[in-house]
């Protein structure tokens, strides 16, 4: 889907800041079945260093050892989607060969980390936790709050987005949504029977993701599970408030720019954003708090902890 913060354009930021002593050459795997050959023929395109980015975990099986760092977003799919003799499969191609086959592992989150650890059995030395930076692309802009009928930011089709809860939470209130997500009948159904006010986007570009934010007066982001979160941190770079989950990665990036609920409780997430609507201080205070946490994850900070484990690579190599 076109206007998400894409693995692509995020290394493609973090490469753009590496020191000018440092050559980054991109190799991109075709998709679907030419995807194997592309495994296959990345043996020509091995660097004194091959970082690995994407969810092509399975070329680092034909790439050196010593010299390959696997970056691991998050193993959602492996622990909420498949099932019986398909995820152990995926599990072993997408997972525990390819972590095997590579001298370091980064996560973006201590989340990740400890989740890999455990299911995987890799020894926490060998991973490092590098968050992602934030955006450099969305900026500050003040909005005035609408009092009458706040809109609030919904993203993401996944079944772990909580969109059925949020529809729940908001139901009888005054509160419209505005939905970045693939179309879905029964969601549209739903909200028109509970009489919710909603804007529907899909296959937006980058800028349209934007101008979505500026639009809204809530960001809602509490999953049921994520490898990271990123629109918490695009809702700090903009300055909207953040209602997010208590579980998995988001406390840690929100860190105290955002309300954290139950997720799974319909009821906390009401009490959370009918809080925010009410106390405009509060707003306040997590939208400073937000600009502060971006520090946190400046681009600059970012990528030197990759340069520095880049060292450590070709010392060791």
């Amino acid at each position: 889907m076109d206007g998400v913060h894409s693995i692509e354009t995020l290394f493609d930021n973090i490469f753009e800041k590496l020191p000018d002593y440092i050559e980054s050459k991109v190799y991109l795997c075709t998709h679907k079945w030419k995807r194997y050959y592309s495994f296959f023929e990345a043996r020509k395109h091995q660097g004194e260093i091959n970082h690995i980015t994407g969810d092509i975990h399975t070329i680092a099986l034909f790439l050196d050892k010593n010299k390959t760092i696997l970056t691991v977003h998050d193993i959602g799919r492996l622990e909420r989607d498949l099932r019986g003799l398909k995820k152990r499969i995926f599990k072993l191609l997408w997972l525990d060969l390819p972590l095997k086959r590579v001298k370091y592992i980064t996560t973006i989150s201590d989340f990740t980390k400890k989740r890999l650890v455990e299911v995987c059995k890799i020894s926490p030395e060998k991973i490092h936790v590098i968050p992602n930076p934030s955006s450099n692309d969305f900026t500050y802009n003040q909005n005035s709050y609408d009092k009458k009928s706040p809109c609030i930011l919904q993203m993401g089709s996944g079944n772990n987005k909580n969109i059925y809860r949020l529809i729940e939470a908001i139901k009888g209130t005054s509160f419209r949504l505005l939905l970045i997500r693939k179309p879905n009948t029964k969601i549209k159904k739903l909200l028109e029977v509970y009489n919710i006010s909603f804007e529907w986007k899909y296959n937006i570009s980058r800028q349209q993701v934007y101008e979505c934010y500026l639009k809204c007066d809530i960001v809602f982001f509490a999953s049921e599970y994520e490898g990271f979160g990123m629109p918490i941190l695009e809702a700090n770079s903009v300055g909207r408030p953040v209602v997010t989950s208590k579980l998995s990665s988001m406390p840690f990036v929100a860190g105290e720019s955002a309300l954290l609920v139950n997720p799974f409780s319909v009821e906390e997430i009401r009490a959370s954003l009918i809080k925010l609507h009410n106390n405009a201080s509060l707003r306040d205070k997590l939208i400073a708090k937000g600009l502060k946490n971006l520090k946190r994850f400046s681009i600059e900070r970012i990528t030197e902890q990759y340069v520095e484990l880049y060292h450590e690579i070709k010392r060791k190599g």
